[in-house]
């Protein structure tokens, strides 16, 4: 799977930037955010966005459909009204593409059928789960795989870290269970989720530098600091927390240490987020057994729900707890959270884009139904045959409760 040409792509960088940094809604509290967080409304739009992205890639993967893709993306995340919206018109953008591809239409039952049966094929059947880790580990995990191999080292370093915060009343600042005698591989089958998660690895070192729910109760540090992988800023952060916990000057000591020799072991200030996509086949996670009712609603259900009831994430946290062979993985640099803050290119030309055509009254037909959705849409709040509010609900259960379940178990 060919994933580096479009990730590089300078009009994908210039989306996510836009979208990171959308003045007109980054203090905008989002609605599935359970604490209210103003400031995290923009990053959930942007996890939307990549989840859009690593779908799109998954189902369609084909770069001819790039340049396509991408200004239809460019669009959408310039006219979104709210993050139901965002998901909703993604659908519908992977529904438009794989029509196109497949040369069919999205009125016909049996032409239907054949894009919710491609798109189960692709994303399910031979699709893939995700799990999530820093740039160091990307050389082993492309030679041995993905292990349950204990850093001793680091377990000692997270366990004085652990313990001197703990004398103070400041228990589990290190959410990670620091008895557990085998360490489990945590994955998950939502492209999200795995982006959140590479941003945040190794999560002990964004909980004790920034993401921490003690950090709430200082009145100013940076939230960015360690999604930026700026050092100064980090340790800056700890500090300003250990002088709130009134910790002893050996203690803070100790921990800033501590602090410093676990940033140079992962090399955190070059750190790239990484994501290994592991085939669901071997995570037995290939199937849906609902997959015929589905396929077999499709007049009586919006299309837009049925790929959502195949592409939402069913297994938000998986624990494994055996070793996964290399052969069974495609490691993937992501873009950093650095790279789109810091992203200042502009698209003056977009590429023209290029899709495969379809026959004449295959168009026709789908002109008609755009026209009724756009104005039912706009006007009327409906979606094809779904309410709107019913159909973001939908959509939105399974990405809410993922992030909630985020919020709720690592903060932040």
């Amino acid at each position: 799977m060919n994933f580096k040409s479009l990730l590089k792509n300078e009009h994908l960088l210039s989306i996510l930037h836009n979208v990171l940094m959308n003045e007109t809604t980054k203090n905008k509290v989002s609605n599935v955010s359970i604490n209210g967080e103003s400031y995290s409304y923009n990053r959930y739009s942007l996890l939307i966005t990549m989840d859009i992205v690593i779908k799109y890639k998954i189902i369609i993967n084909d770069d001819i459909y790039n340049n396509y893709f991408l200004n239809k993306l460019d669009t959408i995340t310039n006219n979104y009204i709210n993050h139901g919206d965002l998901i909703i018109k993604g659908n519908s953008l992977l529904i438009d593409l794989v029509s196109n591809k497949l040369n069919l239409t999205t009125t016909k039952t049996e032409d239907k059928k054949e894009i919710l049966k491609y798109i189960y094929d692709k994303y399910i059947v031979n699709g893939y789960c995700f799990h999530s880790f820093p740039s160091i580990f990307k050389e082993k995990t492309e030679e041995v795989g993905l292990t349950q191999d204990v850093d001793i080292k680091e377990l000692n370093d997270l366990k004085k870290i652990d313990y001197i915060f703990s004398n103070h009343n400041y228990n589990n600042i290190i959410s990670r269970d620091l008895k557990e005698k085998s360490r489990a591989i945590y994955i998950t089958d939502s492209p999200a989720m795995a982006y959140y998660y590479a941003f945040r690895s190794p999560e002990y070192m964004a909980e004790i530098t920034s993401l921490s729910k003690y950090y709430n109760y200082l009145k100013d540090y940076n939230k960015d600091a360690f999604y930026l992988k700026d050092y100064h800023k980090c340790k800056s952060n700890l500090a300003s927390l250990c002088q709130h916990v009134n910790m002893t000057t050996k203690e803070e000591t100790t921990i800033l240490k501590t602090f410093d020799r676990r940033w140079k072991a992962l090399n955190l200030s070059e750190s790239l987020p990484c994501i290994a996509f592991i085939k669901r086949s071997d995570l037995a996670k290939n199937y849906l057994s609902n997959i015929d009712d589905i396929i077999n609603s499709v007049d009586t259900i919006d299309l837009n729900i049925l790929v959502s009831k195949i592409t939402d994430s069913k297994y938000p946290i998986i624990k494994r707890y055996s070793n996964i062979n290399s052969l069974d993985l495609t490691v993937i640099t992501m873009p950093s959270y650095r790279e789109i803050k810091n992203n200042k290119f502009i698209i003056k030309d977009k590429p023209k884009a290029v899709v495969t055509p379809i026959t004449r009254e295959a168009y026709q037909e789908e002109k008609v139904k755009k026209e009724k959705l756009n104005f039912n849409y706009k006007y009327a709040f409906s979606y094809g045959n779904a309410n709107v509010v019913a159909l973001t609900g939908l959509l939105l259960i399974t990405l809410g409760m993922t992030l909630t379940i985020i919020i709720n178990v690592l903060g932040g």
